[in-house]
């Protein structure tokens, strides 16, 4: 894994970093330069050189200034030096009170240099590097120094010592890559197959053989003994005791980070070094390990001969060594001559490869890759076009065509609506609330309707002008009906119920379509008789002339109300009423 560096110098960083040193003072020629020969500012060199040569001696902010008052001048050019001029006025302006981070996100959007840079290689890359700006921004806002000014100088003085950030990670904890990493940073992880190198390297001592005085927490000092009169200078007791105390603390800690490095496979560790005169080393391991078997009779390896060693190497080389038949199973031993490897590299076959032959494979590839991509199509497309959440009344009105573009009209809002009469919509929608206002406990003539009317509009549930248009005759019919009549002896009443129930889109729509569509809507009354029945009923306004006419325009809203009801109830609908208040009476479906 390749860590990024240079991050202030990465081009969208630059760009980016320009665009805010012109807004905070354009009169900066080389910001200037760098944002106009950007997308952002989208001019060609030839553009540019056609606005110098008019003017070389002022700034170039001043010099696209008096070019885009110059009569003479190229008209396009002009209106891309005007636009680009309004740009940044607009910024120098909302730099004023926004804080710096939105303020730079608004620069990455209006510019769509955001955007843009997700286009380019390595884009995903660019982008993080942009929202790392970002945050670093947001992170400076939270600081006593303000302003872009001082963010500005911020970055430069970054810049100048050298401590450029380091890029955007694009890289997560669990991706599928090779990753070096040092033993000390690998603790409490663990990966599928691991490489331990350079274990053939010894471990520094330096510090305990160099230094001329050695600090010991629990002893002390050890200095040497100098003898200036002699000239020589040799170890005291005291540092050779921290020396060896020392050396020991310091095997130890070794020994816990190669058991560290030793542990964080799973399936296979693979463990390199290099080492000189292998045979001659190992068999001088043999040898120590015989000698002091023979000494102790024990299979163990002695602690003198572990100390003698300072790499990780020689560990291993002893453990197999003093354990080969038991690690026979678990451990492959297998060494390489220097020769052999040189010269395996140089016997390899050098393939010849046919450039032309690959680029024109590598085009039909893309080619075709490129024809299955703008000529592929979802394969439920049909699904795209239907609506996913509806009423039951736009399902009984709508025009079941995919292939038409439908369009929306917009009702207007209440508060622009002029002062006029009820429409027949509003007055229906008002008898429904009549309707379920009733109290089948009250035996209604018009004089009690008149009362419940006069209390619905000092309740401000309805209005005056609403009150004047309730017919009171037809809520009179309707507490005359059979309906009601079996509601005032009813077990249960439910009125205004809301519901919800999907319903495949196939039964809408004339088109083979897998998916559902969620509908709603409100089932105006229901009840159950005292013979136990389940009716269920409906209020219609319509101006109708024949039953046949209302029963089939509310046929499809009327089994949606029927199917939602003896699911929620799971139970069968016995009886379906449509109560024609035109008609003044019950329809049976």
């Amino acid at each position: 894994m390749i860590q990024q560096s240079g991050y202030l110098d990465s081009v969208e960083i630059q760009v980016i970093m320009s665009m805010l040193k012109i807004i905070d003072n354009p009169i900066n020629d080389i910001a200037l330069i760098t944002v106009l020969r950007s997308t952002i500012g989208n001019f060609s060199d030839n553009e540019l050189i056609q606005i110098r040569i008019e003017d070389k001696k002022d700034t170039f902010y001043e010099a696209m200034c008096k070019y885009k008052e110059l009569e003479s001048a190229d008209e396009k050019l002009k209106n891309k030096i005007n636009k680009f001029l309004e740009e940044i006025e607009e910024f120098r302006s909302c730099k004023e009170y926004m804080p710096l981070d939105e303020f730079i996100w608004k620069i990455y959007i209006d510019t769509g240099y955001y955007n843009y840079v997700s286009l380019m290689p390595n884009g995903l890359l660019r982008i993080a590097n942009l929202k790392m700006l970002f945050e670093k921004a947001k992170q400076y806002e939270k600081t006593s120094f303000k302003g872009l000014y001082n963010f500005i100088s911020f970055i430069d003085k970054l810049k100048l010592s050298n401590k450029d950030m380091s890029g955007a990670k694009l890289i997560g904890e669990n991706e599928d890559v090779i990753r070096i990493m040092s033993i000390h940073k690998s603790k409490g992880l663990e990966f599928p197959v691991v490489f331990l190198c350079g274990t053939g390297k010894n471990f520094n001592v330096q510090d305990l053989n160099n230094n001329a005085i050695l600090l010991h927490q629990d002893i002390g000092i050890g200095p040497k003994y100098v003898n200036y009169m002699e000239g020589i200078t040799y170890n005291t007791l005291a540092r050779e005791a921290i020396k060896y105390k020392s050396k020991i603390e310091m095997l130890s800690e070794e020994m816990r980070i190669l058991y560290v490095a030793l542990t964080r496979a799973k399936e296979k560790l693979i463990i390199t070094g290099i080492e000189k005169d292998y045979r001659k080393s190992i068999e001088k391991k043999e040898e120590l390990l015989d000698t002091y078997k023979i000494i102790e009779e024990n299979s163990k390896i002695n602690k003198n001969i572990v100390q003698k060693y300072l790499s990780y190497l020689d560990w291993i080389e002893l453990i197999y060594l003093n354990s080969a038949k038991r690690l026979e199973n678990m451990l492959i031993l297998k060494t390489y001559k220097k020769k052999e490897l040189l010269k395996r590299l140089k016997d390899k076959p050098k393939e010849e490869i046919d450039f032309k032959e690959k680029i024109d494979k590598l085009d039909v590839k893309i080619e075709k890759e490129l024809k299955e991509k703008l000529e592929w199509e979802y394969s439920k497309n049909k699904a795209n076009n239907i609506i996913t959440k509806s009423s039951v009344t736009q399902i009984k009105n709508m025009k079941l065509d995919l292939d038409e573009n439908k369009t929306h009209e917009y009702k207007t809002p209440e508060f622009l609506k002029e002062e006029k009469e009820l429409t027949p919509s509003e007055k229906g929608t008002l008898m429904h609330l009549i309707l379920q206002k009733l109290d089948e406990n009250v035996d209604y003539d018009i004089e009690k309707i008149e009362e419940l009317i006069v209390k619905l509009q000092n309740q401000n549930i309805i209005t005056q002008k609403e009150k004047e248009a309730v017919n009171k005759n037809d809520v009179y019919k309707f507490t005359n009906s059979n309906i009601w009549k079996e509601m005032k002896n009813a077990k249960e009443i439910q009125k205004e119920r809301p519901f919800y129930i999907n319903i495949p889109a196939s039964e809408i729509y004339d088109e083979d379509i897998e998916e559902e569509i969620l509908v709603q809507g409100i089932i105006d009354l229901y009840y159950i008789t005292k013979d136990n029945r389940l009716v269920l009923v409906d209020y219609k306004t319509d101006r109708v002339n024949e039953e046949k006419e209302l029963i089939d325009k509310y046929k499809i809203q009327l089994s949606i109300y029927k199917r939602a009801l003896e699911k929620a109830l799971n139970r069968k609908v016995d009886n379906i009423y449509l109560y024609s208040v035109y008609l003044g009476k019950e329809v049976k479906v």
